[in-house]
């Protein structure tokens, strides 16, 4: 009898174990996506980097600013532009981040571009807030990384493989806004 309930409490430890085993390893990689350059239709890669800015933008709470919009310009399938339009509550001013998240066909032509791009001073990293998790959306470091940005870590390029990200950040009169 009591060998039946030993065996009964090891079965029931072992599948509880299973399903818990099972469900951390199904909910974190269906938020991993591919580094493939597509063959057809948008990158996966880039939906996932605007999706990941889009989050965080919109999950960010400020009593010095108010989200005004958030706009996402696809100009490729490889190529997406965020817009973040954001006004400062005490200067009324309005500030414009911008996001440019290009995947490249190799790393090779993602360094060639990062290269030539590369016109920030500080280089490192630094950032006052990186653009985007490379590691949260793809579940791996880089093999490939580069930076550079301003001084205060608003504006820069980064490199990570054949991904490039670039961030601009500009103040827009209110009569614009």
């Amino acid at each position: 009898m009591q060998f039946k309930l030993i065996t009964a409490i090891i079965v029931l430890l072992l599948l509880v174990a299973s399903l818990s085993v099972a469900g951390c390893t199904s909910s974190s990689s269906s938020s991993i996506v591919s580094t493939d350059y597509p063959t057809s239709g948008r990158s996966k890669l880039v939906e996932a980097a605007v999706e990941q800015i889009r989050k965080d933008v919109e999950g960010a709470t400020s009593s010095d600013y108010k989200l005004q919009s958030f706009t996402v310009n696809w100009t490729s399938d490889t190529r997406a532009e965020t817009q973040e339009l954001r006004l400062d509550t005490k200067t009324f001013d309005v500030y414009e981040y911008t996001i440019d998240i290009t995947h490249f066909p190799t790393t090779d032509a993602a360094t060639a571009y990062y290269k030539s791009h590369e016109y920030f001073t500080f280089k490192g990293t630094g950032w006052s807030s990186p653009p985007i998790d490379y590691y949260k959306l793809t579940g791996k470091a880089p093999k490939v990384y580069n930076e550079a940005r301003d001084s205060w870590g608003n504006n820069g390029i980064l490199q990570y493989d054949n991904l490039v990200v670039e961030k601009y950040r500009g103040v827009i009169s209110p009569s614009k806004a």
